[in-house]
């Protein structure tokens, strides 16, 4: 299992080496499976919790200090020098930034008068105020007192790349961080994106193809084979959707965690009906007071322990 088959900006062209990897694996009668995600990848994210520049050596530290240390660091003009030079130097196996600053975007800035950034890249405003990038994206960070939201999207951006990942017969739709991550992005679009932008719209593959991409060669990657068909014996895991319409609804943020921590939100339209194990959990969007999921452990989990 391979986790996971992107394209990214920080690593431009490595999807199509790491793709011929998982085929020549194939061609020698190794299976192979990576997981692909349809959708682009959009961080969401403040510096009170970035980890962008956390590969750099400099920025890490400061990164993972108080907000009061963060805004001290990020105002002392020989550590601003340090942190640019991190940010200019020549990208490695490792960066976790592209330096790509027409992909950050100013989401949601906190005060009125910064209200005009709302949707522009820093790259943009940088070119428009003569200054460097990364001092505006510092100067209006500490300004802010680290509370403006900014947006990062270097995963998955370029659609031609997705598609041709997507149509790779190795590949299986679906990421394992099992919630990790969700102050910064969802991800759980990933069928309803599938379905509605790459089946509907761009038709890359049949809707049938999709279907299978999404049950049965998903739960047989994972060795889950009590799932991924309808027919009599199997368990009744089932969504029902119209074709014609299903399709993400745009991410929102959501204060549900406990001291109003807030994680990001995905929706759907076009869905009818969710059934877990033969029950209904979601009809047309509302729950029905169900809880009938378990944990779920593959067969060789089951294999191992259940007959010792």
């Amino acid at each position: 299992m391979y986790n996971t088959l992107l394209e990214q900006a920080r690593h431009p062209g490595r999807w199509r080496s790491h793709l011929a990897h998982v085929e020549e694996t194939a061609r020698k009668g190794i299976r192979a499976v990576p997981l692909c995600n349809p959708g682009s990848v959009v961080n969401r994210f403040t510096m009170k919790n970035c980890q962008v520049f956390r590969s750099m050596p400099t920025w890490l530290p400061i990164l993972q200090g108080s907000d009061a240390e963060k805004l001290r660091a990020y105002r002392d003009p020989a550590t601003r020098k340090q942190l640019r030079a991190e940010v200019e130097a020549p990208l490695g196996p490792d960066s976790t930034f592209s330096k790509r600053w027409d992909l950050m975007i100013v989401e949601e800035p906190q005060r009125a008068d910064n209200r005009a950034l709302r949707g522009r890249s820093i790259a943009a405003i940088a070119q428009e105020r003569g200054k460097d990038a990364l001092d505006v994206f510092l100067d209006l960070a500490v300004e802010e007192e680290l509370g403006t939201v900014f947006s990062l999207g270097e995963i998955n951006m370029d659609t031609e790349a997705v598609a041709q990942i997507l149509g790779s017969p190795y590949a299986v739709v679906g990421l394992s961080d099992g919630g990790a991550h969700v102050q910064f992005h969802s991800n759980v679009s990933n069928p309803t994106r599938l379905l509605g932008y790459w089946v509907r719209e761009k038709k890359i593959m049949s809707l049938e193809q999709a279907v299978r991409r999404l049950t049965f060669d998903s739960a047989s990657a994972f060795g889950i084979y009590d799932r991924g068909l309808l027919q009599p014996g199997m368990v009744a895991d089932l969504v029902v959707f119209d074709p014609d319409t299903v399709r993400p609804v745009a991410e929102d943020v959501v204060h549900d965690f406990p001291n109003d921590g807030w994680r990001m939100r995905e929706l759907a339209e076009g869905i009818h009906y969710t059934v877990v194990n033969g029950e209904v959990l979601m009809e047309k969007g509302t729950h029905t007071g169900a809880y009938p999921g378990r944990v779920l452990r593959n067969a060789r989990y089951r294999a191992a322990h259940e007959f010792r």
